[in-house]
């Protein structure tokens, strides 16, 4: 959702930097620069994510609770690499 609000508002400096442009004044280019660089950065930001751990990794913290929109028994693991946790039915 971010990344779609983060779109829209490059997207609107673009558009608007270009009908700046058109005024005698050329008062846009600051916003065509600053709408293109969030743009750009939209579009490479997937690229450099870190790889994924390896399964081994995950590690059991012996939390278990009943999911309450299911109903079902979930054990919590817990990855001491990156901090993330991990729930999973049991």
């Amino acid at each position: 959702m971010l990344r779609i609000i983060i779109g829209v508002i490059g997207l609107l400096c673009l558009v608007a930097g270009v009908l700046l442009q058109v005024l005698p004044q050329h008062a846009g280019i600051g916003l065509i620069v600053f709408g293109g660089l969030v743009l750009i950065s939209l579009v490479f930001e997937g690229r450099y994510r870190t790889a994924k751990v390896n399964a081994a990794s995950w590690q059991a913290t012996g939390e278990k609770f009943i999911d309450p929109a299911t109903g079902k028994l979930v054990e919590v693991d817990y990855d001491p690499n990156t901090g993330e946790r991990r729930y999973r039915d049991e």
